[in-house]
């Protein structure tokens, strides 16, 4: 493995905080991870929200979909209990706070930001608000929706991108890797023929997850550029052991 290859929280630290919270977020930062990665959907009143599903069930105390609740609705539901009481009352948040929250604390930390979804007003709206906080250059947006990820390029080609193999996309994509600047795979199916394939494409290569000593060993022969974990407390000090840290 590269010894500058890149640690990305996913999520923030979701292992041992609630997913996609700033509590989360902050953890990440403070154990030391390189970037972090988050997911974003649209509410119905047009503000943009930090969660991974399409539906609040798994991680609040609510029902229904994202999109169909306003700002507010979302707000009032607890987003952290489901993790640990000690978290009860955790709240969603919006694109903006967790920019601020992030930033703030580490103002050159890139961030990887998932599209969620298949909508060109909430891909327009998310590259937007990253200009309107000069994040452009320590963002990477990332999807398995290509024509959101060729819709950011047509916006703002400088814009890293990260798409997926073909055959993890919801619709085809036959020119995808003309536009994207890297890949992520499941650690489960990474090999070296793929990983160098991709590399001769010029294409970054990600692996994810990264969690555990048995799927860190899986990784470390391979000439990665990044590997994305929920459990940075737990594989830093595996990799300063290793000396890659």
């Amino acid at each position: 493995m590269k010894k500058d290859f890149t640690i990305i929280g996913h999520r923030g630290i979701a292992a041992l905080y609630p997913e996609n919270t700033i509590p989360s977020f902050l953890k990440a930062i403070e154990y030391g991870v390189d970037a972090i990665e988050f997911d974003v959907h649209p509410t119905r009143d047009g503000h943009l929200v930090i969660t991974h599903d399409h539906t609040v069930e798994r991680c609040s105390n609510g029902r229904g979909a994202v999109k169909d609740k306003t700002l507010a609705e979302l707000k009032s539901l607890d987003f952290g209990s489901y993790k640990s009481p000690r978290f009860a009352g955790t709240r969603i948040p919006t694109l903006e706070e967790a920019l601020e929250a992030i930033w703030d604390t580490r103002p050159d930390l890139p961030l990887l930001i998932e599209l969620k979804e298949d909508d060109q007003s909430c891909t327009r709206q998310v590259v937007e608000t990253i200009r309107r906080y000069r994040g452009l250059e320590k963002v990477l947006i990332l999807s398995f929706l290509s024509e959101q990820l060729r819709v950011v390029h047509e916006l703002e080609p400088a814009l890293p991108l990260q798409g997926f193999p073909h055959r993890y996309l919801q619709k085809s994509c036959v020119d995808l890797y003309s536009f994207v600047n890297k890949v992520c795979i499941w650690n489960s199916e990474v090999t070296a023929p793929e990983t160098d394939y991709f590399h001769h494409l010029g294409l970054q290569v990600d692996v994810y997850p990264v969690d555990t000593e048995e799927q860190l060993e899986k990784v470390l022969p391979l000439e990665i550029d990044s590997i994305t974990t929920n459990n940075i407390e737990f594989l830093l000090p595996l990799l300063q052991k290793r000396n890659l840290r």
